[in-house]
């Protein structure tokens, strides 16, 4: 079966397709890289910016702020766009991008099915007669099951049955004006019944509007520039301080520089580190600026076995309330937080200082464990922290310095723990472009609320240096390369003991001129990391550790004849410690699109084998989709995965889509594990999704 199988992926020869268009292999790269790191969340984000932006592009020539929704632009680019408008008008395309400082091949193809270059339109006041007459509206639903019932269903431990049902509306108006509502279900949650009877187990809502005021007195008096009620996000500077939502903490290939959007709306599904309550950006000059943030919001959180009054063990972020231990944990923790953003900007200097205070309805007393001595307790944060850019030609300095002050619930001592982020870009030319990237992160530094650069998900407990070139080699050779060398000084979870590592990665890409459109892309991925050989093995009262070593390597044949696009993958992992035995994985996929020019029908497909010894050594996958609809496949064992998208535009504002999907396994007799174990060696889903845009 495996050499038939392997035949026929080697002959149908070679590509990853998005449900409703091919999306770029520059997409698809840079969002596998963030499923590998287990940034599921900030995928789902990137996802639902590309299908926003990809329906809707954003006007470069209109407004550069609408830019700052991209994380992979930075300040210096958006710059440069404003200056070479002033001296030679709007841009006409996206080829004229390489012409100004700072932007290379990759930034560019991931903005190009983003952005559009249009006139320029001149400012006019919100009239809520042209706001109904000429907004746009989006309105998504879908449902989605699976054919076997898992252990949660068959015993009656999920409270709900296991169909995920989703709506969401959306409300445009240029980029003006946005308004948001969603309703979702997740397999296993009661739908109005039992716990909840309210309907869907999450409700989304935003509402967004900018440049209120800014055409009242020809803009010289401070105006509103973003005004967001609801769910949204704050993010400033490199993340110390302040920062939700997604933001990609191993993302090098994109930039080292971390470029906050400042406050913004929350993604359509996110069910958790979100802000909830009302935030402004308010132009007082400009140069100067000013951003005001008020939540409050009701999270999950686990309870201590010996439940305590006015005490949580840790916050729950899956989202999932399903069994009556995850609905005990539905809103037990009442989340306060102030904060602000005072910023000054020319043209080639930004500086900003950030503040945010996090009071808790609740005291955080985690379990004990060995490795966790360092974790946050208590019921108050203060944040503080100051961010500063600056563009000098084609360099750019940026960087950050925080500090945290709190004391535990159970001392009056206070904690004053600093973190610092600091580093550059360079920019050759249009064809080079290298990063340099060096950060510190105090053990005791605890921030509720903060994502940045680095290996763990928290800035805490890490020192680091990291560098990333980016360019064109010769022979039509694109290139990106990183490397990343990192120090834990304090034991954490499955590193009992100070620790070190060391992470590189190598992309290449050619176009082949075989085939018309065909192209050649090889990624290679090495990570060295410490990492306890058992949890209990100590000598002379220290755990022992071993470093192990990742090697990551895959290949993609891409090609387009006629109305077919198609591409091939090979991917390999080969994982092995000190003492810890070698795993090794493989993958081998073909994916094949068909969009007939005649007939609104997109169909693709996808047949894959794979063949992992161990989680270890496990391989990641991006597949095709429906909007707002993620799916980051994981391949361990050995067996095969299968799917068939097919979308039909019923007419140019009504479609409807149809997913199934089975994995199979070869080598073992059942699916999945605790609730979620299927008694059969295969798994299959399905999701319809009705979409109406007017």
């Amino acid at each position: 079966m495996k050499k038939k199988l392997i035949t026929l992926l080697l002959l149908l020869a070679p590509l990853v397709c998005g449900a409703q268009e091919l999306m770029p292999y520059a997409w698809r790269n840079y969002l596998e890289l963030l499923a590998e790191e287990g940034e599921d969340e900030t995928v789902e984000e990137l996802m639902e910016l590309y299908e926003t932006y990809h329906e809707t592009p954003a006007n470069v020539n209109d407004t550069v702020l609408s830019l700052r929704d991209f994380p992979f632009v930075n300040d210096m680019q958006r710059d440069g766009i404003k200056a070479y408008i002033m001296l030679y008008g709007p841009l006409l395309s996206a080829q004229e991008l390489y012409s100004i400082n700072g932007f290379d091949s990759l930034t560019v193809e991931l903005l190009r099915p983003l952005v559009t270059f249009k006139p320029i339109e001149s400012g006019q006041r919100l009239r809520l007669k042209e706001i109904i007459r000429y907004g746009h509206s989006n309105l998504v639903s879908g449902i989605s099951g699976t054919v076997e019932k898992a252990r949660g269903y068959r015993d009656s431990i999920y409270e709900g049955d296991n169909l995920r049902m989703m709506w969401r509306y959306s409300f445009k108006y240029k980029d003006r004006v946005q308004l948001q509502l969603s309703g979702d279900k997740d397999p296993g949650e009661a739908f109005f019944a039992g716990t909840q009877q309210k309907g869907f187990d999450f409700y989304g809502y935003s509402l967004m509007v900018n440049d209120l005021g800014r055409y009242v007195g020809n803009g010289r008096h401070p105006y509103f520039k973003r005004v967001v009620i609801g769910q949204y996000h704050a993010q400033f500077g490199q993340g110390l301080t302040l920062w939700s939502g997604f933001g990609p903490r191993a993302s090098w290939e994109t930039g080292i520089c971390r470029q906050g959007a400042g406050i913004r709306p929350n993604g359509t599904f996110t069910e958790y580190s979100y802000l909830q309550g009302a935030a402004a950006t308010i132009a007082l000059s400009p140069h100067w600026s000013v951003a005001l943030a008020y939540s409050y919001i009701e999270r999950d959180a686990t309870l201590p076995r010996k439940e305590k009054k006015d005490t949580v063990q840790s916050i729950y972020n899956s989202g999932y309330h399903r069994t009556k231990t995850e609905i005990k944990k539905r809103n037990q923790l009442g989340e306060h937080l102030i904060g602000g953003h005072l910023e000054y900007r020319n043209s080639n200097l930004q500086v900003g200082l950030t503040g945010a205070a996090t009071l808790l309805e609740k005291v955080i007393e985690p379990a004990t464990y060995v490795y966790n001595d360092n974790a946050f307790r208590g019921n108050q944060n203060i944040n503080v922290g100051v961010d500063a850019a600056y563009r000098h030609g084609r360099v750019l300095l940026f960087g950050e310095a925080a500090i945290c002050a709190n004391h535990a619930f159970d001392s009056m001592k206070l904690n004053v723990s600093p973190a610092a982020v600091v580093g550059g870009e360079f920019i050759f030319n249009a064809k080079h472009r290298a990063s340099l990237l060096m950060r510190y992160y105090s053990p005791t530094y605890h921030n509720l609320h903060a994502i940045a650069m680095g290996q763990s998900s928290i800035p805490q407990n890490e020192m680091g240096l990291g560098c990333h070139y980016q360019g064109r080699l010769p022979l039509g050779i694109t290139a990106s390369g990183m490397a990343d060398w990192f120090y834990f000084p304090h034991m954490k979870y499955l590193v009992y003991a100070p620790s070190r590592g060391q992470e590189y990665r190598v992309t290449l890409s050619r176009p082949v001129e075989l085939i018309k459109g065909m192209s050649v892309n090889v990624r290679y991925r090495y990570k060295e990391k410490g990492r306890n050989i058992t949890p209990s093995t100590m000598v002379d009262g220290k755990y022992l550790l071993e470093q192990t070593y990742r090697h990551q390597v895959q290949g993609d044949i891409e090609y387009s004849i006629g109305d077919w696009r198609l591409v091939t993958r090979i991917g390999y992992a080969h994982y092995h410690g000190d003492v810890t035995e070698a795993d090794k994985g493989l993958l081998l996929y073909q994916d094949i699109q068909y969009r007939p020019r005649r007939i609104p029908l997109t169909v693709a497909a996808r047949v894959a084998w794979f063949d992992v010894d161990d989680y270890e050594a496990r391989l990641y996958t991006v597949e095709s989709d429906f909007i707002y609809q993620y799916n980051s496949a994981v391949f361990q064992n050995e067996g095969y995965r299968c799917y068939l998208v097919v979308r039909y535009d019923i007419t140019p504002h009504w479609n409807i889509g149809f997913k199934y999907g089975i994995t199979s396994y070869s080598d073992r007799d059942s699916f999945g594990s605790g609730y979620d174990l299927i008694d059969a060696n295969h798994r299959q889903q399905w999701r319809i999704q009705l979409r109406l845009k007017w």
